[in-house]
């Protein structure tokens, strides 16, 4: 998930408060993350344009960072926060919609990818809802989430998530998916995993960092109908 969009008190875009995680780490894991998605689209659609969809979109710097890496990308952006007034006057942010945080309004098949990246952690009520959404609108979805691995890695990963959202008004989860929660909630909702990998080095530049948060803390998945 990106920043939300934030406003000053002139109504001017600015960036809220961020954490230390985010101001040390957001531009490399941004990077990694558009790198790896980027390759998954290329893969998943080998040619001509693509039309995808990011649900959760925030600041849509993720969408914006896969298509310089996969220019034949044409993005559309959905997340529940309204356009502050006059942006949407802004070119950058036409390609950006609201919507409930449930129900995608788009057509069925409307799309080639949707991507969802750190979006279903915080929605655990809705998400099976949501992916069944995603899968609805478009022939593939990519997912980027986490794995908890017991208590340890549940606090850290509760940690992470509150310092990389300080300022932003998002709720830290009270759990992270397993393996087999997962799998079983796409099962539930008649979708099939056609790929499934753990394992991203999002702290490689900080050693420290790195030391104490795994990469199989996070993973990324394809899904489609069954």
């Amino acid at each position: 998930m990106s920043s939300p969009i934030a406003l000053d008190r002139k109504g001017a875009p600015k960036k809220a408060l961020v954490g230390l995680h985010r101001t040390l780490s957001h531009s490399h894991r941004v990077g990694v993350l558009a790198r790896r998605i980027a390759m998954r689209i290329e893969t998943l659609v080998p040619h001509g344009p693509t039309k995808c969809l990011d649900v959760g979109c925030g600041d849509m710097t993720i969408a914006e960072a896969i298509h310089d890496h996969t220019p034949r990308t044409e993005w559309t952006c959905i997340d529940v926060h309204p356009l502050p007034p006059g942006l949407d006057e802004h070119t950058r942010w036409k390609k950006y919609r609201a919507f409930d945080g449930q129900t995608i309004p788009y057509g069925d098949q409307e799309f080639d990818i949707a991507v969802l990246c750190d979006v279903l952690h915080h929605t655990p009520a809705t998400a099976g809802r949501l992916l069944a959404e995603a899968a609805r609108v478009a022939r593939h979805v990519i997912v980027k989430d986490h794995f908890e691995y017991g208590a340890y890695s549940r606090s850290m990963l509760r940690l992470m998530d509150f310092l990389g959202n300080w300022g932003y008004g998002i709720s830290v989860p009270e759990r992270y998916f397993t393996r087999e929660g997962f799998v079983q909630l796409a099962a539930q909702h008649g979708l099939v995993i056609t790929s499934l990998d753990c394992g991203l080095e999002l702290y490689e530049h900080l050693p420290v960092v790195r030391t104490v948060l795994r990469p199989d803390w996070h993973f990324t998945a394809v899904l489609r109908r069954d």
